[in-house]
């Protein structure tokens, strides 16, 4: 397996090669060859990818910018790595427990995800709850999802395995109470302040993204739950309304009774892939001067648009950066649209592009992309260099 990647590189996030460094990287490039790779988390500047049983940290770090191996608790334990404009924060592992990220410039220790032990008061240990899923939105805003069930669930060894792609209900039995939390910062929640809204709701997530003011939900049942600031509406994919206020995580009603496989989001820009392979898109800004052709038209009223790329052939996978997204076609192709003035559409240009373009490299003749994704200002894909043979066996 093969990842390359491609975007913003200031801060050799991407490719530490101190002796062709390059600020952008229009191009994919071979970053990484392993037979077992996954980005786990992709930064304004450093990203930590998962590699045969490690975490590699590239880019910033308060002790430097080499690359290095983060120790903690097992990467296939690791559930969410998560992190700001500042870096790494901390991790998420699939049992609910919190590791916040260590770097000690005087130590010849390397960085490490140490455990955090919130306060014997805090309603996390009375309540003996375990942290499902968090998320940090650009705003700085943190949102977790807890139920009561799930300590108890975890200690009876029920983990579900993170190879596993199909959603199901997780930690949490359709009988636990579902409680999602939002606090105004990350160190709120480690010294567990009250939050600033709490929200319950009866299906079990499969996942939570954030983007810039705003969070995104999907579901185990295939739905997709907004909620966020009432100032950027158009991020939510739906109309508040006073009985489904921008707050609350609410269904967005265009992707009603679909069911949805995957979902990304990034920015101001949020998108999902249907169990049908259909493509859908929402969010943007209202007033920019430049805009994917893509995004719903605000004047139309429209908050989610069905998007054909290459006149309507199937997608797998979408990913979404700060201003840019790429999408892979069931026949293998990655096509890319928005903001590339860092070189994080890959197309070898430093330029925006309102239209769909396919995105070319030298990864064709070497294997198959099988999967994608993207950071702030970067995209990266995975690339089988197995044999048709071998991938049949």
């Amino acid at each position: 397996m093969e990842l390359h990647m491609c975007g913003f590189n200031t801060h050799h996030q991407l490719d530490h090669n101190q002796d062709h460094h390059k600020d952008e990287i229009t191009q994919f490039w071979k970053v990484l060859r392993s037979p077992q790779i996954n980005v786990s988390c992709a930064l304004w500047s450093s990203t930590v990818i998962q590699s045969d049983g490690t975490l590699l940290h590239q880019g910033y770090r308060p002790s430097g910018l080499y690359p290095t191996l983060i120790d903690g608790p097992p990467p296939r334990n690791i559930k969410t790595i998560f992190g700001d404009t500042s870096g790494v924060l901390g991790a998420l592992t699939t049992d609910g427990c919190l590791f916040l990220y260590h770097d000690d410039c005087g130590s010849r220790v390397g960085p490490e995800f140490k455990k955090h032990r919130f306060p014997e008061d805090s309603f996390i240990v009375q309540q003996s709850l375990a942290i499902e899923h968090l998320a940090i939105a650009d705003n700085g805003e943190v949102c977790i999802c807890t139920n009561s069930a799930s300590r108890k669930r975890h200690s009876g060894g029920n983990t579900p395995s993170l190879s596993d792609s199909t959603p199901h209900f997780l930690f949490s039995p359709p009988t636990a109470k579902i409680e999602i939390q939002l606090f105004s910062s990350f160190q709120s929640l480690l010294v567990c302040e009250p939050a600033t809204a709490t929200h319950f709701i009866q299906t079990p997530l499969f996942s939570l993204l954030s983007s810039a003011t705003s969070f995104t939900a999907l579901t185990v049942t295939r739905e997709v739950l907004t909620f966020g600031s009432a100032l950027h509406p158009q991020s939510l994919g739906r109309d508040p309304t006073v009985s489904n206020p921008a707050g609350s995580p609410c269904v967005i009603p265009f992707l009603g009774g679909i069911p949805i496989g995957k979902i990304a989001v990034g920015g101001w820009i949020g998108a999902a892939v249907s169990e049908d392979r259909d493509l859908y898109i929402w969010g943007g800004r209202a007033g920019e001067d430049r805009r994917m052709h893509a995004l719903p038209k605000f004047s139309d009223d429209e908050t989610v648009r069905l998007v054909d790329i290459n006149g309507g052939v199937d997608i797998l996978q979408v990913g979404v950066g700060s201003g840019h997204v790429i999408a892979l076609t069931a026949e293998g192709e990655v096509w890319a649209a928005g903001d590339g003035e860092c070189g994080q559409l890959g197309t070898g240009e430093m330029r925006f592009e309102e239209d769909w373009v396919r995105v070319r490299g030298e990864w064709e003749e070497r294997g198959k992309v099988v999967g994608l994704g993207c950071g702030v200002w970067c995209s990266w894909i995975l690339v089988d260099t197995r044999t048709t043979n071998e991938l049949e066996q």
